[in-house]
């Protein structure tokens, strides 16, 4: 929690001096958006559901393939445990998001902080799958569009970052 807390202050420094919001619409993000964390969670665990099924139909291609083709086997082996570790950190995401629900409803930092955990979880989730991607063409595509995909949760996450920090918990 610390460590979140560090980040937190290196990001607000970098962010102080770019173009805000309005108000009124930095409060209605912030009222609102607990409902935007709940669509993502949903689509995020539907994302989870599909790539096991993608793990279980590598695995089943794995069994499929012959032995003799070792090349191939190698990069379906590959491609499993890169698909496990995006599985694993989908989760990870997603019950940041599942968690942050409750609290953004009730306008709490412990909600920011957990959408703020889901953002790094996902800045991670983009550099591990940029650098698995084993293609040059792919790493740089997942380099642009994760940076500017993140670029804009980020910046629109720490536009309502001021909304939690000033209220008070509510029971």
């Amino acid at each position: 929690m610390e460590l979140l807390n560090k980040i937190e202050k290196v990001v607000l420094g970098w962010v102080k001096d770019v173009p805000h919001l309005p108000v009124a619409t930095q409060k209605w993000i912030s009222q609102n958006v607990w409902w935007i964390a709940l669509v993502f969670a949903a689509i995020g665990g539907l994302g989870v559901l599909y790539s096991l099924n993608n793990l279980f139909l590598l695995i089943a291609s794995l069994e499929s393939v012959s032995r003799a083709y070792v090349i191939t086997t190698t990069f379906v082996e590959f491609a499993i445990v890169k698909q496990i570790i995006s599985i694993v950190l989908s989760i990870m995401i997603v019950v940041a998001l599942a968690l942050a629900i409750n609290p953004l409803k009730l306008q709490q930092k412990k909600g920011w902080v957990l959408l703020f955990l889901a953002l790094l979880l996902e800045v991670i989730l983009v550099v591990v799958g940029a650098l698995l991607s084993l293609s040059i063409f792919g790493f740089i595509v997942s380099v642009i569009f994760g940076t500017i995909f993140l670029g804009a949760l980020a910046y629109f996450l720490f536009e309502i970052h001021s909304q939690f920090d000033q209220r008070k918990k509510r029971s």
